[in-house]
């Protein structure tokens, strides 16, 4: 049997720890005229109320709380009442889902340490909504999302949560939630962690700039190059994530700075003054800069001219293009159109499509991953590029063939 002894503060200690370990106390000899909190003078508010206010408080935190301290906040916010409540409240909230977590006790302390749980998210989400959600990460990891920060960590320990409580099996644990695709995805160019966290916390501030260090491509012997530039926008696309700036300067190793009439594009910026798209990966150093440039007032993050940064686009708006299918793709492209507003009719042996839809690289090696079933008719240049993809293609493996 375990005796009270000491002060009142070692009684409540005692208790604390009878709550977190889950132990049975037995104490005949508690004076119940000594611990009177529990009086109508001390009335908790209700559950709801104090566990959201505790979780507020450790999400805002910037270090662990100790029990103690939490109670205090907590009392200059709905007055005076027992801090057996706010014990219980810190055990119950620190099993499934997890909103806190105790962290390791130093034998020297006296009190637990609190800190915010991976379940702490302050959402409601139905059980159909928490599986959509699930299906979104897992499709997003495939695409070169690290949803292994904190915040994101949350958000989907939230969504498993939900699910699991809402039904008899686990559904994410079982893999009865799944994504998938039919194409071959690459697997992500490899970047350092902080300098993503660098600008996306320039991004969010919106004046300060910054200065990066980068590897180019295709310019020559420089192995990199300096930016101080103005961060726009952030895309996810093709494994990658690049980075949408305008440069305001650029300093080349001497000797090695690129031509004024050298194409520049993705692979480095396109000089001062203009804006470019950059790939994270390539980015050898990060740093912010206090220096505030201007945003240009009409700049489009969706306009062509941006957008030819981030991928190949051939044309500065929709084209129209007329395509011959074979049964097989006139089935596929039935149930999941090219292009809205797209129109097949039968012709002989064959059907014919007809849309309008942009000439991009996209567009270009869907034609080509499809070359067996689809038949370019127009526009010339299009049907020209196909044609002169595939004639180089044969010669190659004609070739080696003939070498053997």
């Amino acid at each position: 049997m375990l005796q009270w002894v000491g002060d009142f503060s070692a009684r409540l200690r005692a208790n604390e720890e009878m709550l977190f370990t889950g132990r049975t106390i037995f104490c005949p000899h508690f004076d119940t005229r000594n611990f009177s909190l529990a009086g109508s003078k001390y009335s908790a508010p209700d559950r709801e109320r104090r566990r959201k206010a505790l979780r507020k408080l450790l999400q805002n935190a910037t270090t662990a709380q100790k029990t103690e301290q939490l109670h205090s906040v907590l009392e200059e916010q709905f007055g005076p009442y027992s801090i057996r409540t706010t014990r219980r409240d810190l055990v119950a909230m620190a099993g499934r889902p997890g909103l806190v977590k105790p962290l390791p006790k130093d034998p020297a302390a006296k009190s637990l340490l609190w800190a915010e749980g991976r379940g702490s998210v302050d959402l409601t989400l139905s059980p159909m909504e928490c599986m959509t959600l699930t299906a979104i990460f897992q499709h997003a990891d495939r695409f070169g999302f690290r949803s292994d920060t904190e915040d994101l960590a949350k958000l989907r320990e939230y969504a498993s949560t939900e699910l699991w409580k809402k039904t008899h099996r686990d559904l994410v644990a079982e893999g009865r939630i799944t994504t998938g695709t039919r194409f071959t995805v690459l697997k992500p160019g490899a970047y350092k962690e902080e300098h993503l966290r660098v600008i996306q916390e320039a991004l969010l501030d919106g004046v300060i700039s910054l200065d990066i260090v980068y590897r180019p491509r295709d310019a020559g012997n420089a192995e990199t190059c300096w930016y101080r530039l103005k961060p726009l926008a952030l895309s996810y696309q093709d494994s990658n994530i690049y980075l949408t700036a305008l440069v305001h300067q650029e300093q080349w190793p001497e000797g090695l700075e690129p031509p004024a009439d050298a194409p520049r594009g993705k692979y480095s910026s396109n000089g001062p003054g203009k804006t470019c798209a950059l790939m994270l990966h390539r980015m050898v150093e990060v740093k912010t800069h206090w220096m505030e440039i201007p945003e240009r007032t009409a700049y489009d993050l969706r306009s062509v001219e941006v957008q030819k940064d981030l991928m190949t686009i051939h044309s500065d708006g929709p084209i129209d293009i007329e395509l011959r299918l074979s049964d097989n793709l006139h089935n596929r492209l039935s149930e999941n159109p090219l292009a809205e507003g797209q129109v097949m009719t039968p012709s002989a042996e064959s059907w014919m499509l007809k849309c309008q839809i942009a000439d991009t690289q996209g567009l270009r090696l869907f034609l080509l991953g499809n070359a067996g079933d689809i038949q370019v008719v127009a526009p010339r240049h299009l049907r020209d590029h196909v044609r002169g993809v595939l004639k180089q293609a044969l010669e190659i493996y004609d070739s080696e063939l003939s070498s053997r």
